[in-house]
This record gives structure tokens, sequence and C-alpha cells, in this order.
């Protein structure tokens, strides 16, 4: 059984990376993702001078739902450099993040990174909070940012992409006249986590970045996209808690895929536990290698206008425990409730499907 990958012209051993964050805040942290067995970790995002973060910056509501307001990393460069050597690779790729204000600042960051032994660069422009480029603004200023790194290093470069960045045709066709080998999608959602109505504040101070396993269908739907309509390799980022959850990202066309949320939930024994999920699902399904299942969901999606018409109606299948939800969720009056049976019209019937999807005991399908 094979789980290596290729992203960016990297080999990698398994298709999980670590991603920017807070769990790679120094050369000990991503130490723990290395040894756990990451095929790659990107640092937190580095900057030219050392930053303050907030205190608090994590929130975690009680759904689930994780807010962060952390933005760069808490160590000046030069001490990156000492945490870079203190590291056991093994054959671990590091990919570092690096963020600047203007095209030379980025440049001399990528260099620098370079020189100090980083595997590629991930370059983050777009993120939910904070100074960061706007992305109407993206067209005419991407290509100069971009392509100051692309002509500096010879490692591979990549762009993490906000939601709104990855589905502007503007930024992704200047990224690939810029020459970038790969993109991440996505970063967090701009989010807040709600407001104190009895004392009038937002629970939080500023807005946060918004993650965790409720983006997974954003971060899915713009995978398949850009896998679309780029030639991008792309590592899906975005929600990913399990091996379930990678699968999906890859089998939309991911060569690799970012953990990020689940690290701090579940901590760095999310990592093996992920890989041996995954390990098993190939082998329980026949496969010998990762690769062989990255793309397979792809061709199963279609451009809306590309839909036919399909006169499905619902049926019930049996084990149906008169419960009425279907009742009350159709919008077309096609179901009753008579003496603890469902009952059926299907000439009003015109195949939404919400009745399928509600149904707690799967006693209903659609069909001709």
């Amino acid at each position: 059984m094979s789980l290596s990958t290729e992203y960016m012209g990297l080999k990698l051993k398994n298709p999980i990376v670590v991603a920017a964050g807070p769990w790679s805040r120094d050369g000990a942290s991503i130490q723990r993702s290395i040894d756990a067995g990451a095929s790659a970790v990107v640092t937190e995002t580095i900057t030219l001078e050392a930053n303050q973060n907030p205190s608090p910056r994590l929130y975690l509501s009680g759904s689930g739902q994780l807010f962060n307001t952390t933005l760069f990393s808490g160590i000046h460069l030069e001490q990156w450099e000492q945490e870079f050597e203190s590291m056991r690779r093994g054959d671990c790729k590091l990919i570092a993040s690096i963020w600047g204000n203007t095209p030379s600042e980025l440049a001399y960051l990528a260099g620098k990174v370079e020189r100090m032994g980083a595997d590629a660069v991930e370059v983050s422009l777009s993120a939910p909070l904070g100074t960061r480029m706007d992305v109407g603004t993206v067209p005419r200023e991407i290509f100069s940012f971009i392509s100051a790194v692309t002509e500096t290093v010879d490692i591979p470069v990549s762009v993490k992409l906000s939601y709104e960045a990855s589905n502007f045709n503007g930024f992704t066709s200047s990224l690939e006249e810029a020459g970038v080998s790969g993109v991440t999608a996505i970063d967090a959602l701009k989010g807040l986590m709600g407001v104190d109505l009895e004392h009038h504040r937002a629970l939080m101070p500023t807005y946060g970045g918004y993650s965790g396993q409720y983006i997974r269908p954003i971060a899915l739907a713009t995978t398949a996209t850009l896998k679309q309509t780029t030639g991008f390799p792309i590592c899906g980022c975005g929600g990913i808690n399990n091996a379930h959850d990678a699968l999906e990202f890859i089998m939309l066309g991911a060569q690799s895929v970012q953990l990020a949320s689940v690290l701090l939930r579940d901590g760095y024994e999310a990592i093996p536990r992920i890989l041996g999920d995954l390990e098993r699902w190939l082998e329980e399904h026949g496969y010998h290698s990762i690769e062989e299942v990255c793309g397979l969901a792809l061709g199963s999606l279609r451009a809306f206008e590309e839909l036919p018409p399909r006169p499905l109606t619902a049926h019930l299948t049996g084990g149906c425990d008169g419960c009425g939800k279907c009742v009350n969720s159709c919008l077309y009056g096609a179901m009753t409730l008579e003496a603890g049976k469902i009952v059926l019209d299907t000439a009003r019937c015109t195949g939404c499907g919400m009745c399928e999807a509600i149904c707690p005991v799967n006693a209903l399908e659609l069909r001709w």
C-alpha cells in the first residue's frame, strides 16, 4: 500500500500536510508533527519582524465552531533560522509560510527561508482578518507580488487562497502568469462568534478566521472549481477532521490536504490516526495507492445548465416510523400522515429530495 503523492514537484510520503498556525509556531512544535508522521509541515506565517498576538486569540463556541485571531509568528526572522536548524526532518518537507507588505519584502523573505533550508514557500496574501491584500485590487498587483517570489527562489512557490480569491478569475489568472507551482485552498473565512445581547457587545474583540468542519463544504466546492478551471496542483484545506474528509478533497482532485483546527481539538495524535484510517480504507476498497483515487469524483460534477430534467418522485421503501418530519418539510403538499402512516401524492411531488434528506430512518427515496 502506497500513500505517497506528489505536490508541486515535491515527493510526499503521504498526503497529510500540517497547515500554518500556532501548532507550527516553532521548531519544537513542528517536530511534533514530523514525529507524528506528517509528510510536510507549513510554518506559522513568518514576517520581517516578530509580532504581538492578542490574548485571548482562540475562541470555541458550544457547537464546535472555531475562531482564531492569530495572524503572524511571534518569532523574529533570525530566530526562525535557529528553529530550522533544531529540527530533525527526516523525509518530511518543510514549507515556509511568508507574508510581506511589498513585493521586495516578500522576495527578501523568500530568499531568506530558502537559504535557511525550506523545501518550498507558501505565500500568504489573502486572509479573513488583518491587513491583507484586497481581492478587488489583485489583478493590478498580484503579479508583481508573486513574481517577485518566483523569480527569487528556485524552490516551489504556492499561494494560500481565501474563498473569495479562489473564485476570482483575475486572481487565479495572475497567479498562473506569475508562475506559481501550486495553491492551497481555502484559508479560514472572516467571522464573528456572536453577540452578547445582555451586555450589547461582540463576543470577540475583532474579526477572526472561522475554520473547522462547517467550512468544509465551501472548501470542497472551491477545490473542485479550481481543478476544473485551472491547471494548479491543489492542496485542500478546510475542516478536515478524519480520513473520510481527506478522501473527499482527494477525490475532487487535491493531491494533498492540510490539517489545521483538528490539531487544536485532538492534538498531534490526529495525524497517525488519519493516516492509519486512510490506509485501511484504501485496502478495504481494493486500492493500492492514494493516487488511484485522486480526482475520481470530479467527473460526477456538472454545470447547472447541463443537468438534464429528471422527473423523479418520492417512494416509501419501508421502515417508516410515522414521525411526520417529511410531512412538515414538504413544500408541495405531497405528503400527509394518516393513522400514523405516510400517504404520498405523486401528482404533487416534484422530486425536490427534501423528504429523503430529512427522514431519520431512510424510509424514502427518489426514483422514476
